[in-house]
Parts: C-alpha cells; sequence; structure tokens
C-alpha cells in the first residue's frame, strides 16, 4: 500500500522521500533502510532521471522546512550526499543492469573510492580518527575509566575505518535490497530471488585482488593500512556472492531452511565465519569462469 502510494506520481514521491528522511533523521542507525529504500524503489521503478529528479525536488523541501523550523540546512544537504546519493548511485546500476553482481561492484568501487581518498586527504587516518573520538569519550566517559577508554581506542583506532567503509558498503546494499524486494512484491513476486540466485560478481575481481595483496608486502605501512581497508572489502564482496551460493544450493537440493538459520546465526556468533563464506564465494567465482571457459572451448 505505501509503495503503490510512492510510485503513483512524482509528488507523492517527493513527499515519502522528504518525510522517510525526516522520520529516519530520528532513528539514524535505520536511516539508510527508512529513506535510502524509498529513494531507491522510485529509482528502480521509474528510472534514474525521475529518482535524481525526486531527490533533488526532495532535498529543496527538506532545506526549506529546515530554514523554517530555524536549523542549519546543512544538515538536509549532508543527509542527502551521504544517504540519498550514493543509495541512487547504487540502484541505477541495478536498473541499467539488472544484475545484483554489478550493484554489488558499483557499491564496493565508491567504498574504495571514499577510502583512497580519506588516506590522499588526511594522511594518518588512524590518529585522525583518535583526535575525533577522544574529546567526545571526553565528554561521555566517568573520569576514573578516561584512560582505560582512550588506550582501547588507540588499539583499535586502525580498525575504526574499515569498519566504517563496512557499515557504508552493507547499508547502502541492504537499502537497494529491500528497495528491489519490495518492487518486485509489487510487480514481479519471486523477481528478487531469481536475481539475488543469479548473483555473480566479475571475474576480475579475483585477479585485482591478488595485486592488492602483493602491494601490500611492499609498500611502506601507510599505503599498507589502506590497502588493508580495501582488502576488507573486496572479501565482503565475496561475502554477500557466498551467502547467494548458499541460498541458491539450499533451494536447488531441496535443503531445510535450518541451513541458513545456521549461516546466519554463525555470522553473527563468530565473525571469523565471513571468511568462510567469502572463500566460498571465491570458489563459486571462479568455478563459473571455467565453467563458462570450458563451455566457450567446446563450441569453438
Amino acid at each position: 500500500m505505501i509503495g503503490n502510494y510512492i510510485l503513483s506520481g512524482r509528488l507523492q514521491a517527493i513527499v515519502a522521500t522528504s518525510f522517510s528522511a525526516l522520520v529516519s533523521m530520528l532513528m539514524l542507525p535505520f536511516a539508510y533502510l527508512i529513506s535510502g529504500s524509498v529513494v531507491a524503489l522510485v529509482t528502480l521503478r521509474k528510472g534514474p532521471a525521475v529518482g535524481l529528479q525526486t531527490l533533488i525536488a526532495s532535498l529543496l523541501v527538506l532545506n526549506i522546512f529546515f530554514v523554517v523550523a530555524n536549523l542549519p540546512p546543512q544538515i538536509s544537504t549532508a543527509f542527502a550526499l551521504i544517504i540519498w546519493l550514493p543509495v541512487w548511485l547504487a540502484s541505477t546500476s541495478l536498473r541499467l543492469s539488472e544484475q545484483q553482481g554489478a550493484l554489488i561492484c558499483t557499491v564496493g568501487l565508491l567504498v574504495v573510492s571514499l577510502i583512497v581518498a580519506v588516506y590522499v586527504i588526511i594522511g594518518d587516518v588512524s590518529v585522525w580518527w583518535q583526535q575525533l573520538l577522544i574529546p567526545m569519550i571526553e565528554e561521555a566517559a566517568p573520569p576514573e575509566l578516561f584512560e582505560q577508554y582512550r588506550n582501547i581506542l588507540s588499539t583499535g583506532a586502525s580498525n575504526i575505518n574499515a569498519a566504517a567503509a563496512i557499515a557504508l558498503m552493507l547499508n547502502i546494499i541492504v537499502a537497494v535490497f529491500c528497495a528491489r524486494w519490495w518492487q518486485s512484491r509489487l510487480y514481479n513476486l519471486g523477481g528478487f530471488q531469481k536475481e539475488f540466485y543469479a548473483l555473480r560478481l566479475p571475474p576480475i575481481i579475483l585477479p585485482i585482488g591478488g595485486i592488492i595483496i602483493l602491494l601490500l608486502l611492499v609498500l611502506d605501512e601507510r599505503w599498507q593500512n589502506m590497502l588493508e581497508d580495501i582488502t576488507v572489502i573486496l572479501m565482503l564482496m565475496y561475502l554477500m556472492q557466498g551467502i547467494s551460493s548458499v541460498h541458491r544450493n539450499v533451494d536447488k537440493f531441496k535443503l531445510s531452511t535450518a541451513w541458513l538459520v545456521a549461516m546466519y546465526s554463525l555470522l553473527v556468533l563468530m565473525p571469523l565465519m565471513g571468511r568462510v563464506i567469502a572463500c566460498l564465494g571465491i570458489m563459486d567465482v571462479y568455478i563459473e569462469w571455467r565453467r563458462k571457459k570450458n563451455g566457450s572451448e567446446n563450441e569453438s
């Protein structure tokens, strides 16, 4: 019902997008899911041009609202750049390619570009995170525990950038996936499942990953940290491929859904399981590449 309203006209899409943004500002951890999925749904169904027009018009509405409410309009601009624009780019990729593998690649490329930009502009990202977060800890932490929290931050600061990149990538992908599922429920029942089962990453990513690992061995520490963050994003891409592979094979061999429950439970309880499933995704891509290569050789 809500989806039909959003897609019933441009005015309705603008109203829904603007309202969802205001709601999600009250629940920021779910902002991509609440507001990003609306932008993605409009883009997937109506096309990139209409999606961008809706985004711009909604930003104008939000800016007017913030000025009237005597709030800084920069907040709505930042919201559009951080949430709406990446989701629009990702959903445009899926709309044009109709392949979720292309969606994963687009989001991965976007996040990797941001990682490179952060390291080039800031330099020592670990120190930057410490300088950003220490004043917050001083305000929030009890004085007697400040040194303890500061030591924990200095130890884990090198991992914060990778964690932020993972969170950004997952939020964008989940928002577009939800919108695609929403679209399939309205117009193509079962379409999301078929598309997800057919998810394939391009084989070219495998040698690119190998080159990055080689560079890790020869470059200095600053660039090693950047390449480690990029490697994490590549592994996340193959994790999505591995999850698709597990779903596909459970359906293909008519296995119990307990296999899926076990997989997701292990991912939550044992983060190391993510690497295992990512390796499964790498194998899936390699086997598919070999199958196509052998098929083309047999044809010739």
